[in-house]
Protein backbone atom coordinates (compact mmCIF):
# COMPACT_ATOMS: atom_id res chain seq x y z
CA UNK A 1 0.00 0.00 0.00
CA UNK A 2 1.07 3.30 -0.71
CA UNK A 3 -0.18 6.88 0.41
CA UNK A 4 0.13 9.48 -2.45
CA UNK A 5 -2.08 11.79 -0.46
CA UNK A 6 -2.90 13.14 2.97
CA UNK A 7 -4.99 16.00 4.02
CA UNK A 8 -4.88 17.21 7.42
CA UNK A 9 -6.15 20.52 9.00
CA UNK A 10 -3.94 22.53 11.37
CA UNK A 11 -4.79 25.78 13.37
CA UNK A 12 -0.84 26.77 13.30
CA UNK A 13 -0.36 26.96 9.33
CA UNK A 14 2.28 29.74 9.19
CA UNK A 15 3.93 28.02 12.17
CA UNK A 16 3.77 24.43 10.15
CA UNK A 17 4.75 26.32 6.72
CA UNK A 18 8.05 27.59 8.72
CA UNK A 19 9.13 24.61 10.55
CA UNK A 20 9.02 22.73 7.46
CA UNK A 21 10.20 24.88 4.97
CA UNK A 22 13.01 26.32 7.32
CA UNK A 23 13.66 24.10 10.34
CA UNK A 24 13.17 21.25 8.45
CA UNK A 25 14.15 21.72 5.14
CA UNK A 26 11.20 21.03 3.14
CA UNK A 27 10.07 23.19 0.11
CA UNK A 28 6.86 24.31 1.97
CA UNK A 29 4.15 26.46 -0.26
CA UNK A 30 1.32 27.89 1.45
CA UNK A 31 -1.66 29.11 -1.22
CA UNK A 32 -4.09 31.38 -0.41
CA UNK A 33 -2.90 31.29 3.19
CA UNK A 34 -5.65 28.82 4.18
CA UNK A 35 -3.15 25.77 2.96
CA UNK A 36 0.64 24.50 2.60
CA UNK A 37 1.78 21.80 0.35
CA UNK A 38 4.62 19.37 1.49
CA UNK A 39 6.48 16.91 -0.97
CA UNK A 40 7.44 14.03 1.07
CA UNK A 41 9.35 11.57 -1.52
CA UNK A 42 6.43 9.67 -2.59
CA UNK A 43 3.57 11.11 -0.85
CA UNK A 44 2.06 15.15 -1.11
CA UNK A 45 1.26 16.41 2.39
CA UNK A 46 -1.50 19.18 2.66
CA UNK A 47 -2.41 20.86 5.51
CA UNK A 48 -5.22 23.54 5.64
CA UNK A 49 -6.51 26.02 7.97
CA UNK A 50 -8.76 23.78 10.52
CA UNK A 51 -12.57 24.23 10.43
CA UNK A 52 -12.34 22.39 14.15
CA UNK A 53 -10.40 23.55 16.81
CA UNK A 54 -6.54 21.97 17.56
CA UNK A 55 -6.61 18.92 15.33
CA UNK A 56 -3.47 17.02 15.93
CA UNK A 57 -2.26 14.09 14.01
CA UNK A 58 -0.24 10.97 13.98
CA UNK A 59 2.14 10.34 10.67
CA UNK A 60 5.36 8.47 10.02
CA UNK A 61 7.74 8.70 7.29
CA UNK A 62 9.56 6.01 6.34
CA UNK A 63 13.82 7.05 6.10
CA UNK A 64 16.33 5.00 4.64
CA UNK A 65 17.02 1.20 6.83
CA UNK A 66 20.66 2.49 7.62
CA UNK A 67 19.85 6.05 9.01
CA UNK A 68 18.11 5.65 12.30
CA UNK A 69 20.76 7.41 14.07
CA UNK A 70 21.69 10.02 11.75
CA UNK A 71 18.53 11.39 11.32
CA UNK A 72 18.14 11.41 15.35
CA UNK A 73 21.14 13.42 15.27
CA UNK A 74 20.07 15.21 12.55
CA UNK A 75 16.47 16.20 14.58
CA UNK A 76 18.49 17.13 17.43
CA UNK A 77 17.87 21.05 17.73
CA UNK A 78 15.19 21.18 15.07
CA UNK A 79 12.33 19.78 16.28
CA UNK A 80 11.13 18.86 20.39
CA UNK A 81 12.23 14.72 20.31
CA UNK A 82 9.94 12.23 22.64
CA UNK A 83 12.06 10.61 25.09
CA UNK A 84 11.09 6.97 25.81
CA UNK A 85 11.63 5.97 29.27
CA UNK A 86 10.94 1.77 28.50
CA UNK A 87 14.04 2.31 26.30
CA UNK A 88 15.99 5.09 27.75
CA UNK A 89 16.78 6.65 24.53
CA UNK A 90 15.02 8.70 21.82
CA UNK A 91 14.97 5.38 19.54
CA UNK A 92 12.00 3.24 19.67
CA UNK A 93 13.28 -0.84 18.52
CA UNK A 94 10.07 -2.69 17.00
CA UNK A 95 11.56 -5.97 17.16
CA UNK A 96 8.62 -7.34 15.63
CA UNK A 97 8.31 -5.33 12.50
CA UNK A 98 12.26 -5.06 12.03
CA UNK A 99 12.46 -0.97 12.80
CA UNK A 100 13.56 1.71 14.83
CA UNK A 101 11.83 4.85 15.08
CA UNK A 102 12.39 8.39 16.23
CA UNK A 103 9.18 10.74 17.74
CA UNK A 104 9.04 14.90 17.67
CA UNK A 105 6.62 16.91 17.79
CA UNK A 106 5.43 19.69 15.12
CA UNK A 107 4.83 23.68 16.19
CA UNK A 108 0.76 21.64 15.82
CA UNK A 109 1.30 19.31 18.17
CA UNK A 110 0.96 16.75 15.67
CA UNK A 111 3.33 13.44 16.76
CA UNK A 112 5.77 12.21 13.47
CA UNK A 113 8.16 9.22 13.46
CA UNK A 114 10.81 8.60 11.56
CA UNK A 115 11.39 4.67 10.72
CA UNK A 116 13.57 3.06 9.36
CA UNK A 117 12.40 -0.06 8.36
CA UNK A 118 14.99 -2.96 7.80
CA UNK A 119 13.34 -5.32 5.67
CA UNK A 120 12.92 -2.38 2.59
CA UNK A 121 15.97 -1.89 -0.08
CA UNK A 122 16.37 1.31 0.63
CA UNK A 123 19.99 1.89 2.31
CA UNK A 124 22.09 4.89 1.00
CA UNK A 125 25.58 6.12 1.56
CA UNK A 126 24.68 9.82 1.68
CA UNK A 127 24.51 12.09 4.60
CA UNK A 128 20.96 12.14 6.43
CA UNK A 129 18.85 15.10 5.03
CA UNK A 130 15.40 15.69 4.57
CA UNK A 131 15.77 14.50 0.92
CA UNK A 132 15.80 11.04 2.68
CA UNK A 133 12.05 11.39 3.60
CA UNK A 134 11.38 8.82 1.43
CA UNK A 135 7.26 8.32 1.65
CA UNK A 136 4.33 9.11 4.86
CA UNK A 137 4.42 5.45 5.17
CA UNK A 138 1.80 5.52 8.52
CA UNK A 139 -1.34 7.69 9.38
CA UNK A 140 -2.99 7.33 12.17
CA UNK A 141 -6.91 6.69 12.00
CA UNK A 142 -9.00 7.44 15.12
CA UNK A 143 -12.59 5.94 15.16
CA UNK A 144 -15.16 5.53 17.65
CA UNK A 145 -14.72 3.65 20.69
CA UNK A 146 -18.41 2.48 20.98
CA UNK A 147 -18.20 1.08 17.59
CA UNK A 148 -14.55 0.59 17.06
CA UNK A 149 -14.79 -3.40 15.91
CA UNK A 150 -17.36 -2.58 13.40
CA UNK A 151 -15.45 0.46 11.61
CA UNK A 152 -12.53 -1.15 11.54
CA UNK A 153 -14.16 -4.63 9.85
CA UNK A 154 -15.60 -1.79 7.31
CA UNK A 155 -12.49 -0.50 6.46
CA UNK A 156 -11.35 -3.51 5.59
CA UNK A 157 -13.54 -4.67 3.83
CA UNK A 158 -14.22 -1.25 1.58
CA UNK A 159 -10.66 -0.77 0.69
CA UNK A 160 -9.76 -4.34 -0.14
CA UNK A 161 -6.98 -4.30 2.73
CA UNK A 162 -5.53 -6.72 5.81
CA UNK A 163 -3.77 -6.48 8.71
CA UNK A 164 0.07 -6.14 8.90
CA UNK A 165 1.48 -9.20 8.39
CA UNK A 166 3.86 -8.63 11.61
CA UNK A 167 1.54 -7.32 13.96
CA UNK A 168 -1.73 -9.49 15.33
CA UNK A 169 -4.67 -7.32 16.35
CA UNK A 170 -5.18 -6.12 19.60
CA UNK A 171 -7.77 -4.77 21.05
CA UNK A 172 -7.55 -1.06 21.11
CA UNK A 173 -4.52 -1.12 18.24
CA UNK A 174 -4.55 -2.30 14.61
CA UNK A 175 -2.30 -1.87 12.08
CA UNK A 176 -3.58 -2.37 8.43
CA UNK A 177 -1.30 -2.59 5.66
CA UNK A 178 2.21 -3.38 4.65
CA UNK A 179 6.15 -1.64 5.23
CA UNK A 180 5.39 0.44 2.49
CA UNK A 181 2.55 2.12 4.21
CA UNK A 182 -0.03 1.50 6.95
CA UNK A 183 -3.00 2.54 8.74
CA UNK A 184 -2.61 2.70 12.16
CA UNK A 185 -6.18 2.43 13.99
CA UNK A 186 -7.12 3.08 17.59
CA UNK A 187 -10.34 3.97 19.52
CA UNK A 188 -11.11 7.61 20.75
CA UNK A 189 -9.12 8.72 23.24
CA UNK A 190 -6.30 5.97 23.62
CA UNK A 191 -2.81 7.58 24.54
CA UNK A 192 -1.09 7.79 21.17
CA UNK A 193 2.78 5.73 21.92
CA UNK A 194 4.67 7.03 22.82
CA UNK A 195 3.40 9.84 24.48
CA UNK A 196 0.18 10.16 27.32
CA UNK A 197 -1.42 12.17 24.62
CA UNK A 198 -5.16 10.94 24.37
CA UNK A 199 -5.99 10.42 20.24
CA UNK A 200 -8.71 12.57 18.97
CA UNK A 201 -11.32 12.58 16.04
CA UNK A 202 -10.24 15.35 13.29
CA UNK A 203 -10.77 15.30 9.61
CA UNK A 204 -8.72 13.81 7.16
CA UNK A 205 -8.61 12.76 3.62
CA UNK A 206 -6.21 10.16 2.54
CA UNK A 207 -5.48 9.02 -1.10
CA UNK A 208 -3.46 5.82 -1.28
CA UNK A 209 -2.88 2.96 -3.45
CA UNK A 210 -3.33 -0.64 -3.15
CA UNK A 211 -2.84 -3.50 -5.16
CA UNK A 212 -3.21 -1.57 -8.56
CA UNK A 213 -5.97 0.43 -7.16
CA UNK A 214 -6.55 3.42 -5.81
CA UNK A 215 -8.85 4.74 -2.95
CA UNK A 216 -9.63 7.80 -1.25
CA UNK A 217 -10.90 7.77 2.86
CA UNK A 218 -12.33 11.01 3.91
CA UNK A 219 -12.73 10.75 8.12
Amino acid sequence: MQIRRLILQTSALKKLNAFYNDTMELPADINNEDETHLRIGNTDLVFKQASVADPFYHIAITIPSNKIEEAKNWLSGRAELIWMDQYKSHIDNFVNWHAKSVYFFDPAGNIVELIARFDLDNKTDEPFSSAQFLSVSEVGLVLKEVEFDKSVNRLLEQYQLSYFAKQPPMPQFRAIGDDEGLFIVVPDNRNWFPTTIPSGIFPMEIQFENKGKEYVVNL
